[in-house]
This record gives structure tokens, C-alpha cells and sequence, in this order.
């Protein structure tokens, strides 16, 4: 489990820690506020266990770009100057052990060492047949539907360590899994008996996926098939939605089971570690985004989620210590100068209990979320209106010409709604303001 992460001088952040909850965290800020910027940090930490494994796994050290660039105007030149003592730092439980360690720009894992050592004594017993519980650490990146990896590992059986293949890899690995889905299906044919791997993804599958009542691969289509209450779906014909779901579930369920072979079925509910996944509620219907997290957590209780979203949904559903919210500096800064990098003891958390209103207008900074955009504008416009049809009634003729321009500017842009367009024009005669031309009408249009 991830306890903390601190980044320094690393792309945006001058100096932030971040706690995470053992279950869930959720990061929620506007576009820009540094939430994949989080998950590409952990998952530079995470990268540590394999370091000097020669896997595959997406990721490597922190490279010379990733230092934040401070801003300097010096005469009339803007100049971009990259920062020094640019680091991250983290704290995570493993196999009940506190390991502390840093990874610097451009390092090998010097400060790192005790990771380090666990991920090279984990190879070493796996390359001499022995058992032991492999974590999982695995990150989606928002692209995951069409970003894939279009290279699989050839077919047949391989080295225990390849479920770990570009699992820091923000790109998905779907094409792997179906192969091995394929492979798996049909040796259970031939043996005539059931593999406890594949019941294992298709229970977790069937989890986190609604309506869903089996997962299979189908022989005459050569392809997966997923069982809902329309029927059999081919998994290619999915929404997007579903097989974002599906894809993902199917996969974390496939590597544990690949990893901790031993555990069996109970692979995906036993297997401890850390998932990624940025914009967790991508393509999902807001009633799926309401139930997604707890479903992840009901499918793979011992995993450890940490997911950006921008859905007031997903926060709903959430409980108490759940959320890392971006939208304010100050809580950075908070997350910095408390003791564990977190709010004080007893504070009551802003985002449990809430509205979906309360939620986006209060935490996400969206004004009257119960009024459309358009809306909104039509009726500050129409307050703006009022207000200059009031200093009309005792103006001048230059004055009123004036007046009648910024009335043209202010309706125009609703020129379409014949209604609304109509009123405001007879609010107009009735302080003796002439109507917008015809030409200005036309042009409106």
C-alpha cells in the first residue's frame, strides 16, 4: 500500500505531498491542475521494484523535462529556467514492512535500494520456482481505448514475471490479455476441465460490469463475448463504456491471476497492489459512474485505487478520506505543512453527504449548475438590459443613441429565440428606444 508520495521541483508541483487512502483516492481538480502529473509520479515510484529486472514495464527514471520551469521576465523577454533538487520521495507497507524511498532526475535507484531489493529477492525466488504473493501495480492512462499496445508476446506459456509487461505503461496491453484469454479457453476445451484463472476473470468481470452474467471467449467467433440481458455481445461490438469496463476489469483480473497463480479463484480478490487509472469515469453513464468505485473495490479488495475523474458522481459515492481536491492551491499547501500531509484531526470532510448541486457548485466552482450555460446568459443579459433601459428614460438623444448600440450588443447573441428576442424589444418601445434595424436583425441571424 502507497502511503505517501512527495514531488519536488517536478513539473508543475515547487513542493507537494500527497497522502493516499488505503482503498480509494480520488484526485479531482480542473484541466491543468496536475492530476496525471500525480499518477505519472507514482507510477515513476511504482517502476522502482523492477529496477534492474529488464521488463518492460512503460516506465523509467524521471527525465531532464519533467523539471518544473520557473517563469523570468527580464526586460522584455520571457525566459523558462528548469529547477534544480527535482526528486520524488514516497512511503508505502510492504508485506508489512514500512520502505521509505527517492528516486532524483535521472537516477538508478541509488536512494532507492530497499525497493530496489525486494523486487530483485521477488525475481529471484520466481525464476527458482518458488511461491510468493507478487504485488500487482498497474496504470491506465486516459487513452487506454485507443492507445494500445499493438506488439503481443508470442503465444504459449511464458515466463510468470511477463503479467508485469508495460503495466506502468499508461497505453493498454488489452491485445496481450486476449491472447491469453484465447490461449487459456482453448487448452480448458481440450483438457475437458475448468481452469480457475479464467473463472476468476469472469467473475470479476461479472462484478463490475451491469447486467452481466458470463464472460467467455467464443470458439466460432474467435473473439470474447460478453453475456448481457440483450444477449451474447461480441466484446468488439461493445459502447465504448462497456468495454472501457470490461477491458480494464478483464485485465487486472487476468495479471493477478497470472502473477499469484497459486491463490487460484481468489486471485483477483487476494492479490495486493496499486492501480492507476486516470479518469476512471471515462464513458460511463452518470448511473455506472455512481457505482464503478464501489464495484472496483467489491472486485479487488486489496488493491489500492488512486484515479482522477471530473465527475460530481464519482465524488458522491465516495467516503470519507477518499478525496485529494485540486481545485484549491491552499490545499496543497495544507498537504505540506500538516505533520502527515493531510487536514487536521477532527475536521469535517467537505465531501461526504453532499449534493450533486453542492458538489459541482461548491467544489468543482461552477456557479448555478441548476440553469445551462445559455441560460444563465440570457438572464444576466436581461438584467443588463433593465439596467440600460433604466438610464434611457432620462438620457439625451446622444446619450440614447449610445444606449440603443449596447442594447443591439446585448440581445443579439439570442437573436434565434424569437420569444425571449420579442420581449426584449417590446421592454424596448415602452422607453421610446427604436427596435433594432432589420439589417441588424439579418445580421443577428
Amino acid at each position: 500500500m502507497l502511503a505517501n508520495i512527495t514531488l519536488n521541483n517536478f513539473r508543475r508541483y515547487e513542493q507537494a505531498m500527497f497522502r493516499f487512502h488505503p482503498r480509494m483516492t480520488v484526485l479531482i481538480g480542473e484541466n491543468g491542475k496536475g492530476k496525471t502529473t500525480i499518477l505519472d509520479a507514482v507510477a515513476i515510484m511504482l517502476g522502482t521494484y523492477f529496477q534492474g529486472s529488464g521488463i518492460a514495464t512503460g516506465q523509467g527514471p524521471i527525465k531532464k523535462n519533467d523539471a518544473r520551469l520557473l517563469a523570468i521576465e527580464k526586460g522584455d523577454q520571457l525566459f523558462l529556467e528548469p529547477q534544480k533538487q527535482v526528486y520524488l520521495a514516497a512511503e508505502a507497507t510492504i508485506r508489512d514492512n514500512t520502505v521509505r524511498w527517492r528516486r532524483d532526475i535521472g537516477d538508478r535507484g541509488g536512494k532507492a535500494r530497499d525497493i530496489v531489493a525486494i523486487g530483485s529477492q521477488d525475481r529471484d525466488k520466481i525464476s527458482k520456482g518458488e511461491t510468493l504473493d507478487l504485488p500487482l501495480y498497474l496504470y491506465y492512462g486516459s487513452g487506454r481505448l485507443w492507445d494500445i499496445h499493438r506488439d503481443v508476446t508470442p503465444d504459449g506459456p511464458g515466463s510468470q514475471l511477463d503479467a508485469y509487461r508495460f503495466c506502468l505503461d499508461p497505453k493498454s496491453d488489452q491485445r496481450a490479455f486476449e491472447r491469453w484469454f484465447t490461449r487459456l479457453s482453448l487448452a480448458e476445451i481440450q483438457k475437458k476441465k475448468s481452469f480457475q484463472s479464467l473463472k476468476a476473470v469472469k467473475e470479476a468481470v461479472i462484478r463490475c460490469i451491469p447486467d452481466a452474467t458470463d464472460f467467455y471467449h467464443d470458439v466460432e467467433r474467435k473473439q470474447a463475448m460478453i453475456l448481457l440481458e440483450e444477449g451474447p455481445i461480441p466484446f468488439n461490438n461493445l459502447s465504448d463504456g462497456y468495454r472501457n469496463m470490461v477491458a480494464m476489469v478483464a485485465d487486472i483480473a487476468h495479471r493477478a491471476s497470472r502473477l499469484n497463480p497459486h491463490m487460484e479463484e481468489d486471485a483477483p480478490r487476494s492479490t495486493r497492489g496499486v492501480v492507476l487509472i486516470d479518469e476512471i469515469d471515462l464513458h460511463l453513464h452518470p448511473k455506472w459512474q455512481r457505482q464503478v468505485v464501489a464495484d472496483l473495490q467489491d472486485a479487488f479488495p486489496q488493491i489500492q485505487f488512486i484515479a482522477t475523474t471530473h465527475s460530481p458522481f464519482i465524488v458522491q459515492s465516495l467516503e470519507p478520506g477518499q478525496v485529494i481536491d485540486l481545485h484549491q492551491s491552499a490545499a496543497i499547501e495544507d498537504m505540506v505543512n500538516t505533520p502527515e500531509g493531510k487536514a487536521a484531526p477532527g475536521a469535517p470532510d467537505p465531501y461526504v453527504g453532499r449534493s450533486i448541486e453542492d458538489i459541482v457548485e461548491d467544489l468543482m466552482g461552477i456557479d448555478l449548475p441548476q440553469r445551462s450555460e445559455r441560460y444563465q446568459a440570457m438572464y444576466d443579459a436581461a438584467n443588463k438590459y433593465y439596467e440600460v433601459l433604466r438610464q434611457a428614460q432620462n438620457a439625451d438623444e446622444e446619450e440614447k443613441a449610445r444606449l440603443k448600440t449596447e442594447l443591439d450588443r446585448l440581445s443579439a447573441p439570442f437573436s434565434d429565440d424569437v420569444a425571449y428576442y420579442a420581449f426584449l424589444e417590446t421592454e424596448r418601445a415602452a422607453v421610446g428606444l427604436e427596435p433594432s434595424s432589420r439589417k441588424q436583425r439579418r445580421c443577428d441571424r
